[in-house]
Formats: structure tokens, sequence, C-alpha cells
């Protein structure tokens, strides 16, 4: 991703940082993070991938993943140190932290797209926010797990951070693999976003 485009990105959310106090000004340090993140994902992913000689395929299902939501839950635990966030702020800077990655991607997916349509570029980087947002959503449990300083947090995280990696590298592959499983990738991280919401409610019904 050329450095230019980062900056034309990142002004806007930069300034806002500044100019907004509480809430709003978290969230959207959040979103400037996130793309700021991203444009360096890009960067170590390339160099990786031309270090061990993989191509574009095998980059985006084997480095990408493991790089992006590396970088995602560094800023997060940069945030909870840094702010001192309490459990109820952590899915307001999941979701900022997503969001502004997914910007970024979504700039350069269609600074390189050419001639796909737009419909389907519309699609691609929807959905591709979802899984951002979704595999943000996840690490809220490794940041909460920090919180206990248990024996069992750093295999906690380290397992959670699996399992991003994990679910971002499927919804990469099944969006590679046309027909049906496209459909499916697509519908993926929608599916993940849907179960956190509802299961809060399923957790008080089990309760009662």
């Amino acid at each position: 991703m050329r450095s230019d485009l980062l900056l034309a990105c990142i002004s806007g959310p930069l300034l806002a940082v500044f100019l907004l106090k509480g809430k709003a000004r978290r969230l959207l340090a959040a979103v400037f993070g996130g793309m700021l993140i991203a444009f360096f994902a890009g960067a170590i992913s390339g160099f990786l991938a031309e270090l061990v000689r993989y191509d574009a395929m095998a980059a985006v299902l084997y480095i990408s993943p493991a790089v992006e939501e590396g970088l995602k839950l560094i800023l997060f635990l940069l945030f909870l140190f840094v702010c001192q966030l309490e459990d109820a702020a952590l899915p307001d800077v999941a979701v900022g932290i997503g969001v502004g990655f997914a910007m970024m991607e979504s700039i350069a997916l269609q600074y390189t797209a050419g001639d796909i349509g737009a419909i389907a570029l519309f699609a691609r980087a929807f959905c591709s926010a979802l899984i951002h947002v979704a595999c943000a959503l996840m690490l809220i449990l490794a940041v909460r797990m920090v919180r206990r300083m248990a024996l069992e947090t750093l295999s906690g995280i380290l397992g959670i951070y699996a399992v991003t990696v994990t679910v971002h590298a499927l919804y990469n592959l099944l969006i590679s693999a046309g027909g049906a499983g496209e459909i499916l990738g697509y519908c993926l991280p929608a599916m993940l976003i849907a179960a956190w919401k509802l299961w809060p409610v399923i957790g008080k019904d089990d309760a009662r």
C-alpha cells in the first residue's frame, strides 16, 4: 500500500482524536489505530511473503491472518494499559479497531481492484469489515484474561489468538474458493457477530 494513501486516509481521524473528548476520542483513536496497523500489516505480510517465496494465495492464507490478528491484539493491549479500559468499553474499542483496519484494507482493495464490479467490490469490502470486527470482538476474551493475571493467562491469550487467526484464514479461503464457498465465506462474519450479540441473551435465559 502506498504511503500517500495512508496519509490521505488517516488525516481526518487523527484530527478528530485531538478535537474530541471522552468516549468519542477513544473511539476515533481506535479507528485511527486500526487504520495505522492495517498499513503496517500489509507491509509486514508483503515482506514475509517475499522472504519465504509464497505466492499471493499462500500469503493470504498463512501469513496475512497471523500478522493482522497479532497487530490487532497488540493494539488492543496497548489501549488496555494506556487508557485503563473498563470491561464495558472493550467492545467499543474492538469495533473501532476492526472498522479502522477494514477501512484502510478496503481502500487498498479498491485501489488495486481494476475492473471489478461496484456491487462485488462493495460486498467484498463490507464483509471484510465484518470479519475484522468479528475477530476484534473475539480478542476481547484475551484482553479480559490479562486482567486476571492467572497462570493460564498466556496460554489462554495464545489460544484465542490462534482461534482468530484460524477464523480469518478460513474466511480468506472460502471467499477465494468461488461458488457456494464464497457465499458461505461472506456469511461467516455476519454469523459470528450475530452469535456475539445473542450470547448474553442466551446466558440470561440459562441463568433463569
